[in-house]
């Protein structure tokens, strides 16, 4: 799809199709030189960032990423670095992206957006030199914390605002930094909540959840799943789940877009669909399939 004719300040590619993860992971890992940039960029593509090449010299930086849809609009100029393994990523980067940092902000730019950012994403590790002289302004992001952060995308879809809590990083990005930014949005959305009390509706429809099989309950009282949902909440440290909040995430899982429960006066009882459907059928259930996995573990675990 492309932009309407004499509509310059949207770039071409704001709503194309999203790159494929697992090649965009493999070339990060793999590549280097150009085609490591183009890894980078598509990985930027693939966090929902407008992101392009730039036209490649010795004076210039190798991807621009925009945010166009964040509460307050951002950019990112970023430099791309790859070095043979066992080597250490130098500071030569930082001082080039601080040169020429300013001269991508252009008119267009100046209108759109309120802040701007400078990135160095490098493979295998930064050197101590580089992580000193990244203050005040350099952003330090390896390709394994890059990585990190495009799976946990993948689960939480991540928005702008949230991506901006990270690229705003100053010295070294690493991925204890990049796990507490998700956490907390997870925390103060309620998300991680949720999950984790869908989760538990599922296990509680399980017949015998402390065991691998997954033969599921027939129709069950809705009173009785909420007893056991509240039991494993205490087991898992859900903390002040109420049984109102519980029949409401039970509703919130019988809908056509997901569809985990069916629901039928006050009984419930599991759908037909597949834990790997579930899995592969939105971000959302992706999320809850990998917590019902770890649940499921624990609990497997007390009967050992």
């Amino acid at each position: 799809m492309t932009v309407p004719p004499g509509n310059n300040l949207i770039p071409q590619n704001v709503l194309s199709e999203l790159p494929n993860l697992d090649k965009t992971l493999q070339d990060l890992s793999e590549q280097a030189g150009t085609d490591f940039e183009e890894s980078v960029c598509s990985a930027m593509k693939y966090l929902d960032l407008s992101a392009s090449l730039t036209d490649t010299n010795e004076a210039e930086s190798d991807v621009i990423a925009e945010a166009l849809h964040a509460a307050k609009p951002y950019f990112i100029v970023i430099e791309c670095n790859a070095v043979r393994e066992g080597n250490q990523i130098g500071y030569d980067k930082i001082g080039q992206i601080r040169g020429n940092a300013a001269s991508y902000l252009d008119t267009r730019r100046q209108k759109l957006f309120e802040n701007a950012y400078k990135l160095v994403v490098g493979k295998p590790e930064f050197s101590d030199h580089a992580k000193e002289r990244a203050p005040p302004d350099v952003g330090l992001i390896s390709v394994q914390t890059l990585s990190r952060l495009l799976r946990l995308h993948q689960r939480y879809q991540l928005s702008q605002d949230v991506l901006q809590e990270i690229f705003i990083g100053i010295g070294e990005i690493d991925t204890q930094k990049v796990d507490s930014v998700v956490m907390k949005y997870l925390e103060n959305e309620n998300h991680y909540r949720r999950i984790g009390v869908y989760s538990l509706i599922y296990l509680a429809l399980i017949e015998d959840p402390f065991s691998e099989s997954k033969r599921r309950k027939k129709w069950t009282p809705l009173e009785e799943v909420v007893g056991s949902v509240l039991t494993y909440s205490n087991l898992f440290r859900i903390r002040d789940l109420t049984s109102i909040e519980v029949i409401a995430l039970v509703r919130d899982l019988d809908n056509p877009f997901i569809r985990i429960v069916e629901s039928r006066k006050n009984e419930i009882r599991l759908s037909t669909l597949s834990l790997d459907v579930i899995e592969n059928f939105n971000p959302l259930g992706d999320a809850i399939v990998f917590n019902i996995k770890e649940y499921w573990e624990k609990l497997r675990a007390l009967t050992i």
